[in-house]
């Protein structure tokens, strides 16, 4: 297999395709949106990844990428066709619209021998209740005349790179032979491969995401009793972290990116009389509360100062879904600024990672975000955010004020200046 083609070119596809490219491989991209296809052939990245930019400009120079909107020509030309195109959740339900679209182009150029992987989140027995029955329209049997996989990706924002050529990756196949050829294309690109069945890697994907979600919710939940009881949650996730044996994540504002907020739900829509899935739901609903109680806490900040939200200006620090990257995607920054403004308030976002504002005003300086404002309000734990000058902050902000959705500011340095500092699980106002 020398010839590669990735349907889908976003967060996913576009690095996968950078990286089988830069092993030897001749990948063709294929995408919908003629603006990222005319992108990855003139050699510009689109996604803000680190490295990626380098690293795609050199495998478009040496002739080893390139891109088209033409699916069924690009697959007629490959070996193997990775599919990786989005697979939202609408109403609880996992929207295979994309996919299907997908995997009905595939099959027109379908031919013996090709391999066909599925990257894209999909529920249990998708692969062969679904993609399997589809492609075998064209008279060719998975099997006996192609391969038919799911790799499910593991790729965090920030660290794609890294992250696709050394984190272990799940390649569960149709059948055995599927599983072997799947297991033959990504050993060119990542060493550490766990062989298993393609329902079983669909199962894996989901649970590894519920599980994160349901520890985030459950230190949500220890954050809102936190502060009921008057004490730092941080500090009693820490203590408690010393156990051997537990390992409790962070509270924070709220959960976003797409694989979090939609997988549990994925999960759960194939189980809708299974008894005990509704832990999954209220770990969800737990989640989907902490941008509406982060609003909570700054009307009750500015209460407290005497103030009300309606006219305040508010400077949100953040608009991406977490640290260091420019992906908002379902951001809890989106619920937060909307509410606010819904509200009444003025608020100017700033984020040195996006132009994203969700309609509120934008600062291009972190100077012009807090001039004049009555709250801080910090929504995403950007490294920059980490090591603020709060002196000099404290000299231009109306009222100082922060409510800190992520604990990015330790309360005794915002102390130090003069804010009064409110924080998610933070059980007190912490101020001189």
């Amino acid at each position: 297999m020398n010839t590669v083609c990735i349907v889908g070119l976003g967060y996913v596809g576009l690095p996968a395709a950078t990286i089988f490219a830069s092993k030897g491989l001749n990948v063709i991209g294929v995408d919908v949106d003629k603006n990222k296809v005319e992108a990855v052939n003139n050699g510009r990245c689109y996604i803000k990844e680190p490295g990626l930019a380098a690293l795609l400009h050199d495998v478009v120079s040496k002739g080893l990428l390139k891109a088209t909107a033409d699916t069924v020509e690009a697959v007629k030309q490959c070996d193997a066709v990775i599919i990786a195109v989005p697979t939202p959740v609408r109403e609880g339900v996992a929207d295979l619209s994309y996919l299907r679209d997908a995997l009905e182009a595939v099959k027109k150029g379908l031919r013996r021998g090709m391999l066909v992987v599925i990257e894209s989140t999909i529920p249990p027995r998708t692969t062969i209740s679904f993609a399997k029955p589809l492609l075998e329209e064209s008279r060719l049997k998975v099997e006996k005349d192609f391969y038919l996989a799911h790799a499910p990706e593991r790729i965090a924002p920030g660290r794609a790179i890294e992250e696709l050529l050394n984190v272990p990756r799940i390649v569960g196949g149709a059948g055995p032979r599927s599983t072997e050829k799947a297991i033959e294309l990504y050993s060119k690109v990542n060493p550490n491969l766990y062989p298993t069945d393609a329902t079983t890697a669909e199962f894996v994907k989901l649970v590894e995401n519920t599980f994160r979600d349901l520890n985030i919710a459950f230190a949500n939940l220890l954050a809102l009793m936190a502060e009921k009881l008057g004490i730092d949650v941080y500090e009693a996730i820490r203590l408690a972290n010393t156990h051997p044996r537990v390992n409790i994540h962070m509270p924070g504002a709220g959960v976003g990116g797409p694989c979090l907020t939609k997988d549990p739900y994925m999960l759960v829509s194939i189980f809708k009389e299974f008894w005990g899935t509704q832990l999954i739901e209220l770990a969800r609903r737990i989640n989907e509360y902490m941008p509406r109680h982060t609003v909570e806490i700054i009307e009750r900040a500015l209460s407290d100062a005497g103030l009300s939200l309606e006219g305040a200006r508010i400077a949100v620090f953040g608009a991406a879904y977490k640290g260091g990257v420019d992906d908002t995607r379902e951001s809890p920054a989106k619920y937060i600024v909307k509410e606010l403004l819904e509200k009444g308030a003025r608020v100017v976002v700033y984020d040195p990672y996006t132009k994203e504002s969700f309609g509120a005003e934008r600062a291009d300086t972190l100077e012009d975000a807090v001039k004049d404002t009555d709250v801080l309000v910090i929504v995403t734990d950007h490294p920059e955010f980490k090591s603020l000058d709060l002196e000099n902050i404290a000299k231009l902000i109306r009222h100082k004020i922060i409510v800190d959705g992520r604990r990015v500011i330790e309360p005794y340095q915002a102390v130090k200046y003069g804010f009064r500092y409110y924080g998610i699980g933070y059980g007190k106002v912490f101020k001189l």
